[in-house]
């Protein structure tokens, strides 16, 4: 896995069975995706383009368990003071959910800090219960719902956390 030139997030790991690698465009490539993030690929023709911009960001990241890539995840500046998340994830993370989380919450409060943010957003696919489940416990909060905003035209929830 690549090196860090530096390492925004390497003191929030506090399990030894979590890890992260600064996040490289063809890592979701090399392992089978969770249904919702498979229809990305499926959907967006030109998905790994995506990809290659997020692995030149400097809060882009793979999270490994075990050793095993479990998602994927970053944040995107958009202007001063607002950023928007993103992650793909793998079944991996389906058994692990409450060890992923710590690290995530760590995480996404140190973003916020550090990049100095007042709100953070992410759109969620409202057909993906763990999706949901998870952004609800990282804090993020239901503003409304985006009708037919996914690829493959189906709804998804926006939601914001706020620093």
């Amino acid at each position: 896995m690549n090196a860090y030139k530096h390492n925004p997030i390497g003191d929030i790991v506090n399990s030894p069975d979590v890890s992260f690698v600064k996040f490289h465009w063809a890592h979701p490539l090399n392992v089978k995706l969770r249904f919702h993030t498979q229809n990305y690929f499926d959907n967006i023709p030109n998905f790994v383009d995506v990809l290659k911009l997020y692995t030149a960001e400097e809060w882009s990241h793979t999270a490994l368990y075990r050793g095993q890539m479990a998602l994927f995840f970053g944040v995107c500046k958009l202007w001063p003071g607002v950023a928007e998340a993103w992650m793909l994830t793998t079944p991996v993370v389906e058994g692990h959910g409450v060890k992923m989380l710590r690290g995530a919450m760590r995480y996404f409060d140190k973003a916020m800090r550090e990049m100095k943010l007042h709100r953070m957003q992410i759109t969620v696919n409202v057909n993906d219960g763990v999706a949901i489940r998870y952004a609800n416990a990282l804090k993020f909060q239901r503003e409304g719902l985006l009708v037919g905003y996914g690829p493959d035209g189906s709804d998804h929830e926006m939601l914001a956390r706020y620093g």
